[in-house]
């Protein structure tokens, strides 16, 4: 992605406004889709209004901030195109081998047996389209529109992480508190929804540095996407026991909530932005 330009004077007072904006929108739009359910009488689920409201709010909100200042607009128009193909084998890539790292040392430490996996590959091909199409509508937001506004403020790198993965993160509360089936929460690891959501946490902060260098690299937010929907594919037959895992040792080897396998994705994220910004090349002597 090339830099996006900085905004001047009003200019840039206006881009800050349309971000605070945004995240206001956005870390609202999951509380007023529960508010909606409840004045409807409906229980909260996946299937409601109320999380209609909750994907689609942030994938607008980022739309008509971008397309509204000058700065992005063009920007945030080719990130909808495919961009430079070769981020593509790192979003294939870096979740698989997260994934698989934390299977191998759980699986030698007789922590987890990974022998059930193979029986849910029906119930991961059933959930591609909703997947690909929840994730459009949060890639479309959070490195549509969201990553170029705070690189377009000049921000360092750790603060955009923080601010990206924070927002990101957060607008996920309503959606692990009440939102998602409990039980597929708690077949990740058993503690109540809203301790498993503040767990998630850390864990996109963790993922920020990816996905921020995956828009940079390509101009585009379809890697991020791929790489999006590849982690919450795999994560379905953990959701649905698939991978019972010692107690105690989830927050080391589960693929989804573990400090290996998220370990991993933050080094890559990394590995990224250091060979970007010429921090892995070789210092003169």
């Amino acid at each position: 992605m090339a830099r996006t330009p900085r905004p001047s004077g009003a200019a840039a007072a206006s881009s800050t406004i349309r971000l605070v904006i945004f995240s206001i929108i956005t870390l609202s739009s999951g509380w007023i889709g529960l508010l909606v359910n409840n004045a409807l009488g409906v229980p909260h689920s996946m299937n409601s209004l109320g999380s209609l409201i909750w994907i689609v709010t942030p994938l607008l909100a980022g739309a008509v901030m971008a397309l509204s200042d000058p700065s992005l607009r063009r920007p945030y128009a080719a990130s909808w195109l495919p961009g430079r193909l070769r981020a593509y084998g790192v979003a294939l890539g870096v979740f698989p081998l997260s994934f698989a790292l934390a299977i191998v040392v759980g699986w030698a430490a007789g922590w987890l047996t990974p022998a059930g996996l193979g029986a849910f590959g029906g119930a991961v091909a059933a959930g591609v389209l909703g997947t690909v199409l929840k994730n459009v509508a949060e890639e479309g937001a959070w490195r549509g529109y969201l990553a170029p506004a705070l690189i377009g403020r000049q921000l360092s790198a750790p603060w955009i992480w923080l601010i990206s993965g924070m927002i990101w993160s957060l607008w996920h509360i309503p959606y692990y508190g009440w939102l998602l089936d409990e039980s597929l929460t708690r077949s990740v690891y058993d503690v109540p929804p809203l301790v498993y959501a503040l767990i998630t946490v850390p864990i996109m902060i963790c993922w920020a540095p990816l996905f921020t260098e995956l828009r940079i690299l390509s101009g585009s937010i379809w890697p991020g996407l791929i790489a999006h929907s590849i982690a919450n594919l795999s994560q379905i037959p953990l959701s649905l026991g698939g991978l019972p895992i010692a107690p105690g040792r989830e927050l080391l080897v589960s693929p989804l909530v573990g400090v290996i396998p998220n370990a991993v994705v933050l080094a890559a994220g990394l590995g990224l932005w250091a060979r970007r910004t010429g921090r892995l090349r070789r210092r003169p002597r």
